[in-house]
């Protein structure tokens, strides 16, 4: 991918069952109200962390959503992982963000990637405001960790965080993502063709991989059991490490250097 379609980390979903009771323990991460994907029966409410957002998502209708699961989209959708995880809480997939969806999917079906999208998608809140985006997914089946997806906001990077900007909560900054693979080597080999990634650093069981354009790691460990498991946060405010477990997720906030 060229300097045009350059990847950003814009969020991780997490899905919380009981979403609306719902407050990080010591609301350490406030919450902001989302709204409603109606296609997926699900909602969702959002932690802003400067230009990045963790989105817990719930369900309100599991009758729509497992049935949208069965769909040729839905078999990749952000929201469908939770049926084919059994509605098992916990950290599901993320977003990349791009200025220039239809360049990314141009590049992927060259290398012969399949993808599914871009899908045209929108939320809608209680007064009826709807905010717009597009999704691109890869359509991948021999996966072990559910890849992420791409996302092409409708408003310009500068209109986004003007409006987002009063939510940001500039304490925190995320610093790394952990996921588990069974079959790192493979993992690894299909993210570097997918999102350009480069490896800086390795161990005997894990890898450490950038995006180009951004500073986030994502640490591929090796584990049983495939999937997203841990956020890092650098905390302005910490003088020692601290985590929370909650809802099958981990939040570990680290003093920043």
């Amino acid at each position: 991918m060229d300097k045009r379609q350059e990847l950003r980390f814009d969020h991780i979903i997490h899905y919380v069952d009981n979403l609306k009771n719902f407050k990080h323990p010591g609301e350490i991460l406030k919450l902001s109200s989302g709204g409603k994907h109606h296609k997926f029966g699900t909602f969702n409410r959002l932690s802003f962390i400067n230009e990045n957002y963790i989105e817990l998502l719930d369900v309100e209708d599991s009758e729509k959503l497992k049935k949208e699961a069965k769909t040729e989209e839905g078999r990749v959708a952000f929201a469908t992982k939770i049926v084919q995880d059994n509605f098992k809480q916990g950290f599901k997939t993320m977003a990349f963000r791009t200025s220039d969806i239809e360049a990314i999917k141009q590049s992927l079906e060259e290398h012969h990637v399949e993808t599914i999208g871009p899908v045209e998608m929108h939320r809608e809140n209680k007064k009826g405001d709807k905010v717009k985006w597009k999704l691109l997914y890869i359509a991948d089946p021999d996966y072990m960790v559910k890849p992420p997806f791409f996302i092409q906001w409708e408003d310009s990077e500068t209109q986004r965080n003007k409006k987002l900007e009063p939510l940001f909560q500039k304490q925190f900054k995320i610093d790394k993502v952990i996921i588990d693979s069974s079959k790192r080597a493979k993992t690894l080999a299909k993210w570097q063709t997918w999102f350009k990634m480069s490896i800086i650093d390795e161990g005997d069981n894990y890898t450490d991989l950038r995006l180009t354009d951004d500073n986030i790691i994502y640490r591929i460990q090796d584990g049983q059991h495939s999937g997203y498991r841990t956020v890092i946060f650098k905390d302005k405010e910490a003088t020692a490490p601290y985590s929370i477990n909650i809802k099958g997720a981990k939040y570990r906030f680290e003093p920043e250097e």
